[in-house]
């Protein structure tokens, strides 16, 4: 016979099952006209996969909430399957599952219905198959069999038993203060017991699903963002959830959880189940830094939207490509002089647009204002007397050249942006902005000008997310405050922290950090457990074939898994690759593969924003710093969520020799 563990997983993937047969019926009759063919005909609405994340069950029924049962499920979109209540994640009564108690009004009576929350069940799942749920227990009242079966009569549990398949049971938490524990309720598991830890549930400080996150933070990692939903703790749901209508700051040291706020905010923001209140009427415009970036959360980001059209996710160098209507890379350094990342730089572009208006200059082109721009003159008038200014106009290459540069690419943006604004990206309704820290005021300035010139409503706010210990560039900002003078911010914007990591283990981060002052070494690692960072010295003719090695036994130990090598100079570890009997699967040589494995081979520019099983950091001297900081090599090191190997044949940087 089957253990009761065993039935309720079964169940449980019945009433998925269902639940998807529902939502792809309600998809059938519902509308989506904002979507359109090539025909002009409607699109047919997209209908979700039908994915719990949750379940919630009550110490006793809720009249409005749940009828006459106690209970209820979180899932992609609201539904009702079999007389119970599925709920969507953007709904405010999620957070009696994420335990954050922002949404709790004197209207929605939320804070009654959370304080009598006795049990959260939290699911795992591979190829959209639930495989396992882990229970935390919140009240010490909370009934043996707090979630009603499907028909299914199941024996009592015995009062002690070891741990089920399929099934985890966290200690409960915030006892009624002279209630006894029911025999029946000790009978859950053979874990159960007080701990100060799981206190931290109820009050948005402790974690939720422990050892699934746990479970699910060691699994492999894809290419891409998956859904973490079911794992998202009450400090992420806060920050995903946080209206639109004030700015937003959000800092965090690598793994922290800004990507993931970052993907599931955009979604939050345009789902047709997200409270009015914090629903973006126009485009949500997300901003990151590479197009690897875009990838690894595109797919993610257009699954919890619901398909919607409301989103575009775009790196930086992508919205210039964009805006400009150029499909070609560009080449060189991002700046040179501060001068090419000077926000003066587009007030100077906006001066002479403005003067020419006013001197009546037909057929005005972005080409037109950047020979004004190169001869410090336009409508007649000078556009600065500062000596300084007039120079560095002056060395301006011709427009042709220009183009091909990636020094001039925000410059050139923002004066088409001013000159000919595209209709491509609708109205901007909130624009959210991943790894900040490297974006130039002057890339500031063209951003000001997409969330004001297409604003939905005057003071369009932002989702701004970074960790300035990872500024690559002498060129960015170097403080919040400077971020709030570009776009015009209150200087009392709130800036908002996350402090616990989740993605590299302790040694990883501690390693890394030594990089950092010690004040801003805040992030407390969850993962504790994994192999120290592995220093491998070597000869510099050795260099190529120690880090094949390296990187080939990380794939053997993470077969399943991706393995990174991030490397300034990518050129020598390419050519040694390709002398094995390695072969680029890309264009760009970012990817090669050998016999059915794979290993990307990045730069540190391209690397940020990603995540890996395993990383192979190359000469770590070779990293450029930025005032006495190391932020390109930080974050190269801490793309690692298992296992890091550092290769080196010069000197380490001083702080990383005392490991």
């Amino acid at each position: 016979m089957k253990e009761p563990a065993e039935f309720e997983l079964q169940d449980e993937r019945t009433a998925e099952k269902r639940y998807g047969e529902q939502l792809r019926k309600d998809a059938r009759n519902r509308p989506r006209p904002q979507s359109f063919t090539g025909t002009k005909v409607p699109e047919g609405p997209r209908a979700l996969p039908g994915q719990f994340f949750g379940r919630v069950a009550l110490t006793k029924p809720d009249e409005v909430m749940t009828g006459k049962r106690n209970d209820f499920y979180i899932g992609e979109r609201h539904a009702t399957v079999d007389g119970v209540e599925v709920y969507s994640w953007t709904a405010p009564i999620a957070c009696s599952y994420f335990r954050k108690n922002h949404q709790h009004t004197s209207r929605n009576q939320l804070g009654e219905l959370c304080g009598d929350v006795a049990v959260i069940r939290s699911y795992a799942h591979v190829n959209g198959r639930i495989t396992e749920f882990e229970d935390d227990v919140l009240r010490d009242d909370a009934p043996s069999q707090p979630f009603p079966r499907r028909g299914l009569s199941v024996p009592a549990a015995p009062a002690k038993r070891s741990p089920l398949p399929g099934k985890r049971v966290s200690e409960p938490v915030v006892p009624t203060l002279g209630a006894a524990v029911e025999s029946d309720t000790a009978g859950l598991s053979s874990r159960m017991g007080m701990t100060s830890h799981s206190k931290g549930i109820n009050e948005g400080s402790g974690i939720r699903a422990e050892e699934l996150l746990r479970s699910q933070l060691s699994a492999p990692r894809g290419k891409g963002l998956g859904p973490v939903l079911s794992t998202l703790q009450a400090d992420q749901y806060e920050l995903v959830t946080l209206s639109p209508q004030e700015s937003a700051v959000i800092e965090g040291q690598p793994g922290t959880g800004k990507t993931i706020v970052a993907s599931h905010r955009a979604a939050y923001l345009v789902n047709d189940e997200t409270p009015r209140s914090h629903r973006v009427a126009g485009t949500v415009l997300v901003v990151g830094p590479t197009s690897g970036y875009s990838r690894h959360i595109r797919d993610i980001v257009q699954r919890l939207g619901d398909g919607s059209d409301q989103i575009v996710v775009l790196s930086m160098p992508e919205l210039m490509g964009e805006i400009l209507k150029l499909v070609d890379d560009p080449t060189g350094p991002a700046s040179s002089v501060w001068f090419d990342a000077d926000s003066m730089l587009g007030r100077l572009a906006r001066l002479a647009i403005d003067l020419c208006r006013k001197a009546g200059v037909a057929g005005l082109s972005r080409k037109m204002v950047y020979e004004c721009l190169q001869m410090n003159r336009a409508g007649g008038r000078a556009l600065t007397q500062n000596v300084e200014w007039s120079s560095y106009l002056r060395s301006l290459p011709v427009y042709k050249k220009a183009l091909s540069l990636r020094v001039h690419r925000p410059l050139l943006s923002l004066i088409e942006w001013e000159v000919d604004r595209p209709s491509d990206f609708g109205r901007i309704g909130h624009v959210i902005v991943d790894e900040a820290q490297d974006v130039t005021a002057l890339e500031w300035s063209l951003l000001r000008s997409i969330n004001e010139g297409h604003a939905v409503a005057k003071g369009n706010s932002w989702t701004i997310l970074g960790d300035l210990n990872q500024r690559r560039s002498d060129h960015t900002l170097s403080s919040w405050d400077s971020v709030f003078d570009e776009l015009d911010l209150d200087p009392d914007t709130k800036i908002r922290h996350l402090a616990r990591a989740y993605r590299s283990t302790k040694p990883i981060l501690e390693f890394a950090n030594q990089l950092l002052p010690r004040k801003h070494r805040r992030a407390e690692a969850f993962q504790y457990d994994g192999p120290p960072p592995w220093l491998h010295k070597v000869n510099a003719k050795d260099l190529g074939s120690a880090v094949r090695l390296d990187a080939t036994r990380l794939i053997d130990a993470y077969p399943l898994g991706t393995v990174a090598v991030i490397t300034v100079q990518p050129d020598p570890i390419r050519k040694t690759l390709r002398k094995a009997g390695w072969t680029a699967k890309s264009f760009d040589m970012r990817l090669w593969i050998y016999n059915g494995t794979e290993v990307a081979v990045l730069q540190p520019d391209s690397a940020r924003g990603l995540e890996f099983d395993a990383v192979v950091v190359v000469e770590p001297a070779d990293f450029p710093s930025n005032y006495g900081r190391q932020g390109p090599l930080y974050t190269a090191l801490t793309r690692a969520n298992r296992e890091l190997v550092v290769v080196h044949s010069k000197p380490l940087p001083r702080e990383l020799k005392t490991s």
